[in-house]
């Protein structure tokens, strides 16, 4: 437990800042404040992001932290790579094809939906970790769940079930940067000036 605490307090606090970021984008899109027609370029800061973090992903594993090198597997690799690439094929594939080839949202929908249930399944290890980060795990989920939704009932970007949705990414976006933050200021000051919380689990 004492190496688990450890290896949190040395997060690397530039792929939560890159997961904040991503998140702003969605919340943008979802919520209607950037048009539709601005998918292509969310495709392409989503891979933007999503590279590096599964790099740092491969780096935690090598480093013992099964948990984080887990969460940024998961996050880079499926939520933003995957996301994008999803993106930036869709379009590609409207501006090449008749209307009547245009991808079925609804299998990403099937995706995010596996993807909502991974974080849930997540919550007994970051209970460990801190109360905060349990909560907002349950919040992304939640999040990524209504996404899903409104990609299999093909609901219109910015209507429905995609605002909530966007405004939870939204706030886990401010969560996860604020966590960057504890962790630099923490190992800055080399003593705990800001704090996530507690473990919930023992």
């Amino acid at each position: 437990m004492a190496e688990q605490k450890s290896n949190w307090a040395m997060a690397t606090p530039g792929a939560l800042y890159m997961v904040g970021a991503a998140c702003f984008g969605v919340f943008a899109l979802l919520t209607g404040q950037a048009a539709p027609t601005s998918i292509p370029l969310l495709g392409v800061w989503l891979v933007a992001v999503g590279v590096p973090i599964v790099v740092i992903g491969v780096v935690e594993y090598a480093r013992g932290d099964i948990l984080l090198g887990s969460i940024n597997a998961v996050f880079g690799a499926l939520v933003a790579v995957g996301g994008g690439l999803t993106f930036l094929a869709t379009i590609w594939v409207m501006a090449n094809f008749p209307p009547e080839a245009a991808p079925d949202a609804s299998l990403s929908g099937w995706v995010w939906v596996a993807i909502g249930i991974l974080f849930l399944l997540f919550l007994p290890a970051v209970g460990k970790v801190a109360w905060s980060l349990f909560i907002m795990f349950i919040e992304l989920a939640v999040g990524i769940l209504l996404l899903a939704t409104g990609l299999i009932t093909q609901v219109p970007i910015a209507t429905g079930v995609f605002v909530p949705a966007g405004i939870l990414f939204l706030i886990f976006g401010l969560y996860v940067m604020y966590a960057g933050t504890v962790f630099i200021v923490n190992t800055v000051y080399a003593k705990p000036k800001l704090s996530l919380g507690g473990p919930m689990f023992k």
